[in-house]
């Protein structure tokens, strides 16, 4: 018999996100995502806008200033903004973008506002294409953000970050812990020269070292995930596909090095998913814990043609999955 969830609820940082409100945004022309938990899985069907909350949530205000959001081709990103806020607005509208991130210390707004358009934001940072103003009504510049795309960070920069993550001596331990998930064997990882280059290298019990790239795709999207949850001293981490390149085997392993790691660091996660299994072992870790610890988000497009969102909570969730229902 499955364990019965705790009903308590357990305090939620100020930092953390509540609540989000999204209006003329992509293929958004108002979306409302209530109850945000510490981890929130975002699923729907394709096309059906996950990676594009993600985008949303990184236009709100952070310490380290305006960023564009780096979720697709960077390529294309940084080489026109133009592009970029053409198709930023839902069906091309002229009417503002704008995305609400509510919190305990109230709301973190962003405004992309129309032509000529007045806005009563606090912060107006800069005009882009057509006049349109960027603006920011943060409560308290208090968010730092991380993300984690679909696309692979070259083993030589995986390395140098790997220097910085385990500066504070007690990381490179929890590194292995974490790692093993997808090599039992793994005893140690350290950056390396080598040909002239320097890269993460595995002692797994072997005469020699492995490099990193030749243990597969895997290790180098969780020593990705895990940097950012440990090493980057940020509040909100975003992550793409959080499923790619892991073995559906391994992530009940994988859940369990993240949740304790959220715990210590007190991170919020939002992340896309397209694998069941991904939810059920996550549902598995989380079960027995206070709500507010998972939800999942499900994207749905209805009769009017509009995408809203479904929360599920941990409860929900447990019945769905015991019924083998879809959730997605």
């Amino acid at each position: 018999m499955p364990v019965a969830l705790r009903s308590r609820e357990r305090h939620i940082p100020p930092i953390m996100l509540t609540a989000l409100q999204i209006e003329n945004f992509k293929g958004f022309s108002k979306l409302n995502i209530e109850s945000l938990a510490r981890v929130n899985l975002i699923v729907g069907a394709g096309n059906s806008g996950k990676t594009s909350i993600l985008e949303a949530i990184a236009l709100l205000p952070q310490k380290g200033g305006f960023k564009l959001p780096q979720f697709r081709d960077p390529e294309f990103e940084g080489g026109s903004d133009r592009e970029m806020w053409r198709w930023m607005t839902h069906n091309l509208s002229e009417d503002a973008v704008r995305v609400n991130g509510q919190g305990h210390d109230g709301p973190q707004i962003f405004e992309l506002a129309a032509k000529d358009q007045v806005s009563n934001l606090a912060v107006k940072l800069r005009k882009v294409r057509d006049g349109r103003t960027i603006s920011w009504h943060p409560s308290l510049w208090t968010h730092e953000m991380k993300t984690v795309t679909t696309k692979r960070v070259g083993s030589t920069a995986l390395a140098k970050d790997y220097d910085r993550w385990t500066r504070r001596a007690e990381n490179e331990d929890r590194f292995v812990e974490f790692l093993r998930a997808l090599e039992p064997r793994l005893k140690s990882l350290r950056p390396m020269e080598h040909t002239d280059q320097r890269l993460l290298y595995a002692d797994v019990g072997l005469p020699e070292r492995i490099a990193l790239p030749l243990l597969g795709e895997g290790f180098n999207r969780l020593v990705q995930i895990f940097g950012a949850i440990i090493g980057e001293s940020a509040d909100i981490i975003l992550v793409d596909e959080i499923e790619n390149g892991l073995h559906w085997t391994a992530l009940p392993q994988v859940w369990g090095g993240i949740r304790a790691a959220i715990m210590k660091e007190e991170v919020q996660i939002f992340a896309t998913t397209h694998s069941l299994e991904c939810i059920a072992a996550a549902v598995e870790v989380f079960k027995g814990e206070p709500k507010n610890d998972l939800a999942v988000h499900r994207l749905e497009r209805g009769q009017d043609g509009e995408i809203h969102c479904v929360t599920m909570g941990e409860d929900e969730l447990e019945r769905m999955l015991e019924r083998n229902w879809e959730i997605r």
